[in-house]
C-alpha cells in the first residue's frame, strides 16, 4: 500500500471497522434461521443485510420462503432481538486488532479523528467507552444525528463539517459497501472483515487486509499541528 497519501483528518466507521460487531450480527441472524430449521445463506447476508440499515425485511422474506414461517417482520425482528441480546455482549463484540495502535498514532500526529456511524448514539457511545477509545475522537456522528443513514453521505458530511476539514482532505476507513458509498469525496480505505472479504470493494481507493496495514498510510514525518 502506498504510504504517500496526504490527509488532514480521519473519519472511522464503527461496526466492522473499529469493533467486530459484524460477526455477532452474523451469529444472531444465523441463529434465527436455525430456530426455524431454515438454511442460512452467508453470501446473501453479506450482500443484502450486512451494513444495510433496511436489509432485515429481505432477510425475513427469505426466512419465510425457506421455512414457511407465518410471522410478520415485526414478530421476526422481535425474535432476532433475542439473538442480538445473546450475541451483542463483551464476550462476542471485540475491538479489532490494530485499532488501539492506529488510533494512538493518528492522535499523536495531531490529525483530528471522527466516528461516522449509522448505529444509534447509545450503541456507539457504549462501545467507544467500553474499549476506552472515546478519548481519541473529537467528533462522533451517530445514526441519531442525521436524517438519512448510509449509503447516504450525510454522516460523512456532518463529520467533516464538525471537524472543520473538507471531505477531500479526509481519510475514510470503512468495512462495508454502503459505508464506502457514503464516504463521498473522501479518500476511502476499505478494511473488509473475513465475512465480507469476497465482495467487490473495487470502488475504494485502497483495500487493506486489516488495521495494521492501514498504519502504512501514515506519513512518516511532518505531522499536522494539533488543532
Amino acid at each position: 500500500m502506498d504510504c504517500s497519501i496526504d490527509f488532514d483528518a480521519v473519519v472511522f466507521d464503527l461496526d466492522g471497522t473499529l469493533i467486530d460487531s459484524v460477526r455477532p450480527e452474523f451469529l444472531a441472524c444465523s441463529a434465527l434461521f436455525e430456530e426455524f430449521g431454515a438454511e442460512f445463506s452467508p453470501d446473501f447476508w453479506a450482500r443484502e443485510v450486512c451494513g444495510h440499515v433496511g436489509g432485515y425485511p429481505a432477510l425475513f422474506e427469505v426466512l419465510r420462503q425457506r421455512a414457511a414461517v407465518p410471522l410478520t417482520d415485526a414478530e421476526l425482528r422481535a425474535r432476532l432481538a433475542v439473538q442480538w441480546d445473546r450475541f451483542f455482549t463483551p464476550e462476542y463484540v471485540t475491538l479489532l486488532p490494530g485499532a488501539d495502535v492506529l488510533l494512538d498514532e493518528l492522535r499523536s500526529s495531531g490529525r483530528p479523528l471522527a466516528v461516522a456511524s449509522s448505529s444509534d448514539r447509545e450503541w456507539v457511545t457504549r462501545w467507544l467507552r467500553h474499549f476506552a477509545v472515546e478519548r481519541h475522537f473529537s467528533v462522533v456522528v451517530s445514526g441519531d444525528d442525521v436524517a438519512r443513514k448510509k449509503p447516504d453521505p450525510m454522516a460523512y458530511m456532518v463529520a467533516a463539517a464538525e471537524l472543520g476539514v473538507p471531505a477531500a482532505r479526509c481519510l475514510a476507513v470503512e468495512d462495508s459497501l454502503t459505508g464506502m458509498a457514503a464516504a463521498t469525496g473522501c479518500t476511502v480505505v476499505a478494511v473488509p472483515i473475513r465475512l465480507t472479504r469476497h465482495l467487490d470493494h473495487a470502488s475504494a481507493d485502497y483495500v487493506a487486509s486489516d488495521l495494521h496495514e492501514v498504519r502504512r498510510l501514515l506519513p512518516a514525518s511532518d505531522p499536522v499541528p494539533p488543532r
